[in-house]
């Protein structure tokens, strides 16, 4: 009757003893069988196996359970490891030797007949063939077929090497519409639209561009002569507007409470901002009446644009005010300009009405009388003529 400890002891040395088996049945290099040789599997299934009768009774149990372990730890080669192995390990004989592909009993070195296959070296290393192997067929999607079409054309060998353009009637892919490109045109869209008025195309033209397209015209002096009858005077009610406008913020920008003072220093710093546009304004214009020398227009806005400063805030303080004397000077001296340039070109009704003007701005700015020693000049010589 065995004990506890000797069943325990018993099955402790079953892991070794298994080991020590399988160690012994490993092959090795020098009882590792040859390609040649029959597999234990074979001589236990090959009838009449070493001269005997039925099944081969060499194989003991022992291999027998090696075999069934190993082919259950190890898995199914898979196709690279099954090319792999096709190919083998090539074998160089010592003589020159055509081998021979189908084993048609090639001469070994040792003067024997050699059973196995040789591969020739002008044999084609076995390849992986996917449809075989997976039964998976390798094609195109439906969406990329509809979209090329149908296949590309073969390619055309070039008869240069310089780069020439295909010609527009070959198509890349064959079967696709083809679409004809538009010609665009670099012309202006106001040449080419014919329902828009003229008048309406010119108000989108800035000055320096009209003054380009009618110099464009003007071939001859008759047709500058021809222009010039037809200039009119300049309109200066826009330019009126414009200074109108920015008189207006001057007053939007003072406090409205009745506890606070229009014309204190507080005031003026909220203004300051606003009247310095106001000069800005009054100077571009006044400039570009005097850099076109339209004189009389110079002068109508003159009178137009000094009451406008007349009417803008006194301030308290001297300092304040020298903005305001500023834009006096601007418009004494450009009256000043208008009279000395455009002497009696001007008419008559328009220096009488200038005249009696210069006497009141006289209040507002002393400086100005200069303008009347001018005017009283101009109308002295055409009196004396």
């Amino acid at each position: 009757m065995t004990t506890p400890l000797q069943t325990r002891m018993a099955l402790a040395e079953i892991p070794d003893r298994l080991e020590a088996l399988r160690m012994a049945n490993t092959p090795t290099n020098a009882n590792r069988r040859t390609p040649d040789e029959p597999t234990p599997a074979a001589i236990v299934n090959t009838p009449n196996a070493n001269g005997g009768g039925g099944l081969g009774l060499r194989v003991d149990n022992d291999a027998n359970v090696v075999q069934v372990q190993d082919f259950v730890f190890s898995p199914l080669p898979s196709p690279d490891e099954m090319v792999i192995r096709q190919r083998g390990r090539r074998r160089f004989t010592n003589t020159f030797s055509p081998d021979k592909v189908n084993g048609g009993g090639g001469v070994g070195a040792g003067g024997g007949s050699s059973g196995s296959t040789l591969r020739s070296p002008f044999q084609r290393t076995p390849t992986k063939n996917l449809q075989l192997t997976s039964g998976m067929i390798l094609r195109s999607s439906p969406r990329k077929r509809l979209t090329m079409g149908s296949t590309p054309p073969e390619p055309t060998p070039m008869e240069t090497y310089s780069p020439i353009k295909m010609a527009t009637t070959k198509q890349l892919w064959p079967g696709t519409p083809i679409v004809k490109k538009l010609k665009m045109e670099d012309r202006p869209v106001g040449q080419t639209n014919k329902e828009v008025a003229l008048p309406v195309l010119l108000q989108g033209l800035s000055q320096q561009q009209l003054i380009e397209l009618i110099m464009g015209n003007v071939n001859t002096a008759s047709d500058e002569e021809e222009i010039r009858r037809q200039v009119p005077t300049p309109d200066i009610s826009s330019l009126e507007q414009e200074l109108q406008y920015a008189k207006r913020l001057i007053f939007k920008s003072l406090p409205t409470s009745r506890l606070c003072k229009k014309t204190d220093a507080a005031a003026y710093s909220k203004a300051s901002m606003h009247l310095n546009e106001f000069k800005r304004v009054l100077q571009s214009q006044a400039k570009r009446l005097h850099d076109s020398t339209h004189w009389d227009a110079l002068v109508d806005y003159v009178s137009v644009a000094w009451q406008c400063v007349a009417s803008t805030p006194n301030w308290e303080s001297h300092a304040h005010n020298a903005l305001r004397r500023q834009c006096f000077k601007l418009l004494a001296c450009s009256c000043y300009a208008a009279i000395k340039h455009g002497g009696m070109r001007l008419g008559q009704a328009r220096l009488e009405t200038l005249e009696r003007n210069l006497r009141e701005w006289s209040k507002d700015y002393e400086d100005v009388l200069s303008c009347v020693n001018a005017l009283q000049r101009t109308l002295n010589s055409r009196t004396s003529l």
